[in-house]
């Protein structure tokens, strides 16, 4: 016998009894990046951006520095006329390029901030859907295992229950049996008994010298 499932499982607990073999769960996490493969993704990404932010950089700097040299060029061919205005706007010129290119240099560090940020937000996503999935797994292969439990549990009830039928059958059988004999024994003690409380059966004799019949004449 089953006992009844608590009211309180809800849709949480096992399930009931199967009426057939159950099948085995397929697997959730199947196909999923497991924990190490993601952080190993993680992991080349980021130097990925390492790489690109370091290049990025350098390339400002080279940039930067091709811009200044250009600008003391032109600065050096205009000195001899006019070298404190000169001075000035290339001064002026330096600072403007070394704000732009710092103004570019944040802009990349930060873009590069927010890639590493998403990265983590969806290496740590994904890591939460394995585990969830493979709670699920768990959860399924537990509800398997109890559900295969109990099919087995129930075969070998009707077995049991085939069994005793069969025990049952066999006695009633023999019973029948034995009361048939026991029935007829006693049949047959009766009738014997009938026979032997039965009288005898004399010939009856006649009036007269007539009526001795075959016996002949009765003896005076």
């Amino acid at each position: 016998m089953y006992a009844p499932a608590a009211a309180g499982m809800g849709t949480a607990g096992f399930a009931a009894p199967p009426t057939g073999r159950p099948q085995p769960p397929q697997r959730l996490t199947e196909g999923i990046p497991d924990p190490t493969s993601i952080e190993q993704q993680k992991s080349t990404y980021a130097r990925s951006l390492d790489v690109q932010l370091e290049q990025g950089t350098k390339m400002l700097e080279q940039q930067n520095e091709v811009q200044k040299h250009a600008l003391r060029q032109a600065a050096e061919q205009q000195k001899q006329q006019y070298n404190v205005q000169v001075d000035q706007q290339l001064q002026a010129q330096e600072m403007s390029v070394d704000q732009q290119s710092n103004y570019q240099l944040m802009g990349l560090q930060q873009a590069a901030h927010e890639q590493k940020a998403l990265l983590e937000q969806q290496a740590n996503q994904a890591v939460l859907e394995f585990e969830q999935k493979k709670v699920q797994d768990e959860f399924a292969r537990q509800q398997y295992e109890y559900q295969h439990k109990a099919y087995e549990k129930q075969m070998v009830m009707q077995r049991e229950m085939q069994q005793q039928r069969e025990a049952y059958a066999m006695q009633a059988r023999a019973m029948q049996e034995a009361y048939a004999m026991q029935g007829a024994a006693l049949q047959r003690e009766a009738a014997a008994a009938a026979a032997a409380a039965q009288p005898p059966v004399f010939p009856t004799p006649g009036v007269g010298a007539q009526g001795f019949g075959a016996y002949g004449a009765c003896p005076m």
